[in-house]
């Protein structure tokens, strides 16, 4: 009869998560969507109608065509401001809508 040593779900998780990549990667863009509300703040956050991350690509549709237009010019900006809050580099273009 064999024994086994009981784990916590939580280590068995975190080794999960450290030896897929892939996985990884999908959880660092699921982070990536909640961040986009702190890294752009308060204001600009209410003007956001969603944000979608997909494939690298952070998709975020805002009701001001005026603030559209202002972070359109800080895009790398903002890629690498929800890269640093992820800690991973897992956003490789911003597209505002």
């Amino acid at each position: 009869m064999r024994k086994t040593v009981p784990m916590r779900i939580g280590d068995l998780w975190g080794d999960f998560v450290k030896n897929s990549p892939k996985v990884s990667r999908g959880l660092a863009e699921a982070r990536a969507a909640e961040y986009w509300a702190t890294v752009v703040g308060p204001a600009a956050a209410a003007y956001t109608l969603s944000v979608t991350v997909k494939n690298g690509i952070l998709t975020a549709k805002l009701s001001s065509s005026v603030l559209r237009s202002e972070l359109f010019m800080q895009r790398d900006a903002l890629r690498d401001a929800i890269n640093r809050a992820v800690g991973a580099d897992v956003i490789r273009s911003v597209i505002l809508k």
